[in-house]
């Protein structure tokens, strides 16, 4: 993982794929809705300001390629630079599955949802209210017979098959 200058993330990220094409590099981005006077706009914020998460092999030669960067503060890791660990990066790579650009959400109001984890799984229902500040949806899901409202996390609701 890099650390670079704060809005040289791009940059950085460029002058790589450039420079050294073995070098592999994943900087996530999220949508967000952002009111601006008065109006909604949907814009583009960095997961991790200042930082560029790159995948290489580390020898003499990428090392200094990625060092002499211009916006490169430092290599990670003291004193040795060494790798983010797995389990951590599974996350981040998870939210990256099928570009840089982490949605806004998968799901809205009034969507048919299934629940994907957890002990109410491939139970299906309907968004009543999403929010996302706190990245939670209530639910409407039928249980014993009776229509019941449950809170889930975004993060464990699918959109439902068709």
């Amino acid at each position: 993982m890099l650390h670079v200058l704060t809005g040289e993330e791009l940059n950085v990220k460029k002058r790589l794929e450039r420079s050294a094409p073995h070098i592999q590099t994943l900087i996530p981005r999220r949508k967000l809705m952002e009111r601006r006077q008065g109006s909604f706009k949907e814009v583009t914020r960095l997961l991790f300001p200042g930082y560029v998460f790159v995948y290489t092999v580390l020898d003499h030669e990428s090392y200094y390629k990625l060092v002499d960067q211009y916006g490169v503060i430092r290599i990670l890791g003291r004193p040795d630079p060494c790798p983010v660990p797995l389990q951590e990066m599974a996350h981040v790579l998870k939210w990256c599955e099928e570009s840089e650009l982490v949605g806004m959400s998968r799901v809205q109001d009034g969507e048919k949802v299934t629940v994907i984890d957890g002990p109410l799984k491939n139970m299906e229902g309907q968004i009543v209210r999403v929010d996302r500040r706190k990245g939670r949806a209530r639910v409407r899901i039928t249980l014993f017979g009776e229509p019941k409202e449950i809170d889930f996390g975004i993060d464990i609701l699918d959109k439902a098959p068709e």
